[in-house]
């Protein structure tokens, strides 16, 4: 990610956008991610916990009458 600084920009005004970058481009999650190996079995079981919980969120929001 690179930032480049425009005219009359201040630091924090820099590392705000810089952040916001990041942040959108979803870096940090997906360096975080490759940190450890995680074969791909463990990341089935993740991938259906996650639809699970998510199911579940979905019920609890619905409205029933």
């Amino acid at each position: 990610m690179k930032v480049d600084r425009r005219e009359g920009e201040s630091v924090e005004q820099l590392i705000r956008r810089f952040n916001k970058g990041v942040v959108s481009e979803r870096i940090t999650k997906t360096f975080r991610e490759k940190m450890h190996f995680v074969s791909k079995g463990e990341q089935r079981k993740e991938k259906r916990r996650r639809a699970e919980r998510n199911r579940r969120k979905r019920e609890r929001m619905v409205p029933r009458f």
